[in-house]
């Protein structure tokens, strides 16, 4: 048998197991249910999914109150860590001024 010379077969499916296809959406009213969120898949509880994406998308207004406002917050971290440094220094140095009086 040679493939090559034999035709294609071209099949439309009217039933399968005595069941008809399901039918096709239609692009009336109903599809706007499903893309109101702009979420991928059309539903809302997948929208967490899109927040390291949305990252990339913000409006260009919100980058200078993120940037001003991190740096805010860098700020008062460090200047936090360096006053708790201080607090264990000045600790440290009391406890070793006691054991050498006292111990």
């Amino acid at each position: 048998m040679n493939r090559d010379n034999e035709p294609a077969i071209e099949v439309e499916v009217i039933e399968i197991d005595g069941a008809p296809p399901p039918p096709k959406p239609s692009t009336g009213a109903a599809d706007g249910i499903y893309h109101e969120d702009d979420s991928p898949g059309g539903h809302a509880w997948t929208n967490w999914q899109r927040w390291p994406a949305q990252a990339r998308h913000l409006h260009p207004l919100w980058w200078p109150l993120l940037i001003v406002g991190g740096g805010i917050l860098l700020v008062a971290f460090l200047a936090l860590g360096v006053c708790l440094g201080i607090l264990v220094a000045i600790y440290r140095i009391v406890r070793g001024l006691l054991r050498a009086l006292f111990g």
